[in-house]
């Protein structure tokens, strides 16, 4: 399979030559609009290799290539840059097996890699050549993961009302957030370079921001699901009850919202992945149309 097959640009077809009586007005000198655009579409409908089945969590390693929790295909699959592919478990409950697996996170060195099965109530850790390295159990319905900069897995524990920090090579517990902080069924977490903690909860309908162990901040959102943070700060949210990817700035503000990659790719479906990779490119699992869509600022 070649990623590349996919590719779609300038999708909305020719635009046709406008009459001066229709040219806006002079923008401001210096200004210039912010735009994201579909680059590349990844996958299809399916069961097979390189075909998805409702995608949900997303990861890039520092390689760039695309690890996809395909949910309903009971596995992990990882597209390279070039196109290559690797796939991870199968139906089951047995070590090594997946039920509905939603986040996936990718420690540092890309030698191994951690899932959130949802169905089975566990995480499990694989290794980049398939090898299982083992279980996590104590979890109720786990959603989404992700590696902060020391290296630490948190961990959206959502059918228990709580986000969790582990050391992975001891397995210690090092803290978190739950209910008494006011989460309810939190959906993803991650944490930016300076310590800050980002939660989307499903059960408030927010997006959440602890400082220093205090909630600061949050924001009312439809279903918030993802979340990626990029080299500039700006904070990228699946937001699937509005069928669209919500982005804000380093300060909190509401950058910008997409919806439709293109008139001939069509609307986002119920998006429940977003993540950033090395080179700053922007993935979307547009999961009810059983895609994976690469953006890119104009």
């Amino acid at each position: 399979m070649d990623r590349f097959d996919f590719l779609e640009l300038d999708s909305d077809g020719p635009k046709a030559p406008r009459t001066p009586a229709a040219e806006p007005e002079p923008a401001p000198t210096g200004w210039k609009p912010i735009r994201l655009r579909a680059v590349e579409v990844i996958g299809e409908p399916g069961p097979e290799a390189g075909q998805f089945n409702c995608p949900t969590g997303l990861a890039v390693d520092r390689d760039g290539a695309v690890f996809v929790a395909d949910s309903q295909n009971q596995r992990i699959q990882r597209v390279a840059m070039n196109g290559d592919l690797k796939r991870y478990g199968r139906a089951g409950d047995a070590p090594g097996e997946l039920w509905g697996p939603q986040g996936v996170a990718v420690e540092a060195s890309g030698q191994f890699f951690f899932v959130a099965d949802q169905g089975n109530n566990r995480l499990q850790c694989f290794g980049f050549n398939g090898q299982h390295r083992g279980v996590m159990n104590g979890f109720r319905a786990p959603g989404g993961l992700s590696f902060d900069l020391s290296g630490r897995l948190w961990v959206a524990d959502s059918g228990n009302g709580r986000v969790m920090c582990f050391d992975i090579r001891s397995g210690q517990f090092l803290g978190g957030y739950d209910r008494a902080a006011g989460l309810v069924r939190p959906t993803w977490v991650i944490c930016n370079a300076i310590g800050q903690v980002f939660v989307t909860d499903s059960g408030t309908q927010e997006i959440v921001c602890f400082t220093n162990g205090k909630r600061t901040h949050q924001r009312r959102l439809n279903e918030p699901a993802q979340i990626a943070l990029d080299g500039q700060g700006r904070l990228y949210v699946a937001e699937s009850g509005y069928n669209r990817l919500h982005v804000f700035d380093a300060q909190g503000n509401s950058l910008i919202t997409f919806d439709t990659p293109s008139a001939r790719i069509g609307s986002f479906r119920q998006p429940m992945g977003v993540a950033i990779g090395p080179g700053g490119e922007i993935y979307v699992s547009d999961t009810q149309n059983h895609r994976i869509l690469r953006l890119a600022w104009d």
